[in-house]
């Protein structure tokens, strides 16, 4: 318990830095609770995936950054396409850059203290084993999944709890976002195909059924995600509660459809191995 603690204050120092101009970051100056909170919750959810994982090393350290960088920032990053007068230039590339830098080193300090804890248990070669066209069909209707997710939970969760939250706020936000509405239905696809791919090496490194390993990959997509809603410091609260709300919701769904649609004649069954201590 003591490296996990020591791990999320790694993390949360990394956040407080912005490693970019070498000065406070704008979310720990402005929201330093927040940021331990986001680091603290990270850590143990990362941690779970790592200890359970059945890979090591590199491997690993890859799918723990592919979780990370790809799915909290670079798919963060990815919205603003049409929602850039939210977001400004400057500060997505700051998102990224800090992003790749701070998930890089707190991946690989996470992999080298917690990693290789299991080596007990056999990696399966079959796990998951399918033809390049049925990846790309699973692939293309989990895009297609998160589309209609996207939609529906942002029909009925997100806009009715915004209204009521800040309807001003939210009609600022729908402003910006019409002005730019032919692009929505494309990124958002394309964000799906991006979160089933980023989502795949764990799913494979996990030692589970299916339906325990979509409960995980679900909590990995929606947690993180989540908590970084409370990290902005130019978004309405009012907003971050719908928006968490929305999110929480649409990829715990997502994440167990997406498993689910992986193992469809495939093998996605339990490792043979010792029981977990």
């Amino acid at each position: 318990m003591l490296k996990v603690i020591g791990l999320a204050l790694l993390y949360a120092a990394l956040l407080s830095i912005d490693l970019k101009a070498f000065t406070l970051s704008v979310a720990a100056s402005e929201a330093p609770v927040q940021v331990i909170l986001f680091a603290f919750v990270n850590t143990l959810l990362l941690s779970y995936f790592v200890l359970s994982s059945v890979w090591t090393g590199w491997k690993e350290w890859g799918a723990a950054l592919a979780l990370l960088y790809g799915m909290v920032y670079l798919l963060t990053a990815l919205e603003t396409v049409y929602l850039g007068s939210i977001l400004s230039t400057e500060t997505v590339i700051s998102l990224v850059i800090n992003g790749a830098i701070t998930s890089a080193i707190f991946c690989g300090a996470l992999v080298w203290t917690l990693g290789n804890k299991r080596q007990h248990i056999k990696e399966d070669s079959s796990r998951l084993k399918m033809p390049a066209k049925e990846w790309i069909w699973k692939i293309l209707l989990s895009a297609v999944i998160y589309l209609i997710l996207f939609l529906v939970f942002g029909g009925i969760v997100y806009m009715p709890l915004a209204k009521f939250l800040d309807p001003a706020a939210l009609a600022s936000e729908q402003s910006i976002a019409s002005s730019a509405a032919s692009l929505v239905f494309p990124i958002e696809l394309i964000r799906g195909a991006l979160w089933a791919l980023f989502a795949v090496p764990a799913v494979i490194a996990l030692p589970f059924g299916w339906k325990k390993t979509g409960l995980v990959i679900g909590l990995l997509m929606a947690v993180p995600l989540t908590l970084s809603q409370f990290l902005s410091t130019t978004e309405s609260v009012g907003l971050q509660i719908a928006h968490s709300f929305e999110i929480a919701g649409a990829n715990i769904v997502f994440g167990f459809l997406l498993v689910w649609i992986l193992q469809i004649r495939s093998r996605l069954s339990t490792y043979m191995q010792e029981e977990l201590a």
